[in-house]
């Protein structure tokens, strides 16, 4: 029987694997808001950390020991990276304690977290004064299904609830928007509809071939899709 943190991992490999473009649009969507030295929370298998090397600092951290592994192979002989263990469930380590940063990265780990409020109290701390935080979480608790259940997902955020609770954690709140609406009628139709509870390596191989057209909702209205970005600032 796989466990959610099997399929946590097969998940994150086959993004890596099929991928490449989707993680460049998802990181040109999330790049205003990165600058300086940077804390990525939930490094994974470093699909976004890849994006961030030119980085005067940057500290990776995940709860996952293969996934720590992955990413010391790949970059722990760079001296201005570090890899940590850190499960936002728990206190700073106390490697990072000391540290504060420009920009905290959290992509799809807020999700995870029964006490989201106290996490993003942990990422505020990190923070020095005026630097952000960019977060990704997934959206629309209408698409919560087998998938999330598979991963862990304790919830699906909205861009107002998402508002209010970063502000409740003492961020201001720059701009949110939602992202990838035709990855939210396909997180429907195979998770709502067909119960399944892994991506079909098929179809994200078509949504990656389709990111140039996918790219042109930017100049549309987005008034739902499979995530929600949120830059907020430590005032």
């Amino acid at each position: 029987m796989s466990t959610s943190s099997d399929l946590g991992r097969e998940t994150l490999h086959l993004v890596e694997a099929h991928l490449g473009r989707y993680n460049r649009w998802m990181y040109d969507q999330l790049r205003p808001g990165i600058s300086g030295r940077i804390l990525e929370i939930g490094s994974g298998t470093g699909n976004m950390s890849a994006f961030m090397l030119d980085a005067p600092r940057l500290a990776l951290t995940d709860i996952e020991a293969e996934s720590l592994d992955d990413l010391a192979a790949k970059y722990g002989d760079r001296p201005h990276i570090t890899v940590d263990h850190w499960d936002l469930n728990d206190d700073t380590p106390a490697s990072l304690l000391t540290e504060q940063f420009d920009t905290v990265v959290c992509l799809n780990v807020l999700e995870h977290i029964k006490d989201h409020e106290a996490a993003l109290r942990r990422m505020f701390d990190r923070l020095s004064p005026g630097g952000r935080l960019v977060l990704l979480v997934p959206a629309h608790q209408m698409l919560f299904n087998g998938f999330d259940r598979g991963v862990s997902h304790f919830r699906r955020y909205n861009k107002r609830g998402l508002g209010e609770l970063l502000r409740g954690a003492g961020f201001a709140l720059e701009r949110s928007w939602y992202f990838n609406m035709l990855g939210a009628l396909g997180w429907y139709v195979n998770g709502n509809l067909l119960g399944k509870t892994l991506l079909p390596a098929g179809q994200l191989k078509l949504i990656d071939a389709l990111v140039p057209m996918l790219r042109l909702e930017s100049f549309l209205p987005r008034p739902f899709g499979i995530s929600v970005i949120a830059i907020a600032r430590k005032p």
